[in-house]
């Protein structure tokens, strides 16, 4: 059983990166296809932003993160950008709870919930990027002082 946690463990990253990357690059082109569904959305809740324009600039920021994470590139930075997209979206949920229906949660409630998710996930993914990246710097400063 040690085998396979330690399996798990050392494809786990790749795995909720590449997945988040994935799941990001289909929301933003969603979003760049057809605005109209969440304008609506945007209309009931943060009507201040109930514009195409806005939305297709959420969705290429989507399709940009997701391009980012599948190629492996500035993880870290594309983890809080994407914590920052989804927190926004988790906005609704208290400027607007009728449209919600929170606590007792509307379908479209229940749609928004899953951000949650999506958020802890780019939360870990950017950690785990930013851990690695530590122990890189650790691990050269350490060198260095061998070498002297």
């Amino acid at each position: 059983m040690q085998t396979v946690f330690r399996f798990v463990e050392r494809i786990a990253p790749y795995f909720l990166r590449i997945s988040l990357g994935l799941v990001l690059l289909w929301i933003g082109s969603l979003h760049l296809h057809n605005p109209h569904s969440t304008v609506v959305l945007l209309s009931q809740s943060l009507p201040f932003l109930a514009e195409s324009a806005f939305v297709y600039v959420l969705g290429a920021l989507e399709v940009i993160a997701g391009v980012l994470l599948l190629a492996g590139l500035w993880v870290r930075y594309v983890g809080l950008l994407t914590l920052v997209l989804f927190a926004g979206t988790l906005t609704i949920f208290v400027i607007a709870p009728a449209v919600t229906g929170f606590p007792i949660l509307t379908l479209l409630g229940q749609f928004l919930l899953k951000d949650i998710v999506l958020a802890s996930a780019a939360i870990t993914v950017a950690a785990m990027d930013a851990a690695k990246h530590e122990a890189k710097l650790g691990a050269g400063k350490q060198a260095e002082k061998m070498a002297a």
